[in-house]
């Protein structure tokens, strides 16, 4: 029954209008929630994180990840999540970020990332500045990826108003220190 439900989404979701990609993108939430779901979505959420349409790529970007979440092997479009960690929307960051993170448990991830969640450690919206800190810790605890310029932005989210921003900074801070990054330098990465 979900694989019929499936290709009628696949089908609204390459729609022209606007609208029935929206409804689609939130048939496909349900699925995903129900872990009911492969990798055919993909090119078309690639497509929904490129709209114009802050919605779209609000929905499209969240599925993206809710994907790696649900452990779905398939060709995820990093350099698009990437790009994404400066959008002008702080949901769409945050679900990059988001992203980013999960995609870690599937062996996905990529240095480039590591300067743009930065950057999203002073982000104004404190669950964007959490879930930045959140992944650097996932990319440096499961691919043993880490720059040592992510130790001082961390530092000081120690002491952000939002108690998870702390918490995950002290999270990725242990995971960057476990594998031998430290502020200013380097250590061995095995």
């Amino acid at each position: 029954m979900a694989q019929d439900e499936l290709h009628d989404i696949l089908e609204d979701l390459r729609s022209p209008r606007k609208e029935v990609r929206l409804a689609a993108l939130e048939r496909l939430h349900l699925l995903l929630r129900e872990k009911e779901v492969d990798d055919r979505p993909i090119p078309d959420l690639v497509r929904a994180v490129a709209s114009d349409d802050v919605v779209e790529r609000r929905l499209g970007s969240w599925a993206l990840g809710k994907l790696a979440q649900n452990k779905v092997h398939s060709t995820y479009p990093l350099r698009g999540l990437v790009r994404l960690l400066d959008d002008e929307d702080e949901e769409v960051r945050e679900n990059a970020a988001w992203t980013l993170g999960e995609l870690t448990s599937l062996g996905i991830g990529e240095e480039a990332a590591i300067p743009p969640l930065n950057e999203l450690l002073v982000d104004p919206h404190p669950p964007v500045r959490g879930m930045a800190a959140w992944t650097l810790g996932r990319l440096a605890e499961r691919l043993k990826m880490g720059d040592p310029s992510s130790v001082p932005c961390l530092r000081r989210l120690l002491e952000d108003p939002s108690l998870n921003a702390r918490k995950s900074a002290i999270y990725a801070l242990e995971r960057l220190t476990a594998i031998g990054v430290r502020g200013g330098q380097t250590g061995p990465t095995s």
